[in-house]
Formats: structure tokens, sequence, C-alpha cells
């Protein structure tokens, strides 16, 4: 399971978990050209009322690779 945490320009934060899949998103997306902004809305989404200030996702996919990665929102 992959944990994604979004802390915002307000102070606020979300968490939640996803499966492997979103993972594997998120290296197509990067190895496409993807990045920042353009990343986390194709990723996730664009509707977050206040902004992040960036997307860390973490956690260990099923095969034991340790994730950990951090997309910042600009």
């Amino acid at each position: 399971m992959i944990k994604i945490s979004v802390p915002r320009v307000d102070g606020s934060s979300q968490d939640w978990t996803e499966t492997d899949g979103v993972y594997s998103r998120y290296l197509k997306l990067r190895s496409s050209g993807y990045k920042g902004k353009s990343l986390v809305h194709e990723l996730l989404t664009d509707d977050w009322g206040a902004p992040p200030v960036g997307v860390r996702l973490t956690g260990t996919l099923e095969d034991g690779t340790p994730v950990d990665e951090y997309i910042p929102y600009s």
C-alpha cells in the first residue's frame, strides 16, 4: 500500500492510502514528462480547495520495494 500525504498552503493536510497502482501511474506519468503541478493533476486531481505544497508517496510495494517520492506543487 502507498500512503499519499498532501500538506496544503493553509496549514491543513490530507492523507490516504492507495494500491500500488498509483505508484505505477506516477512512474508512467513522470517518464512521459509530467512534473510538478501537472503531474499531481494527472495522478490525483486538480480540485484541492486550498492548493497543496506538494505530494508525498511513501510505503512499500507488494514486491518489497520501498517508496519515498515527493512531488513539489509548482
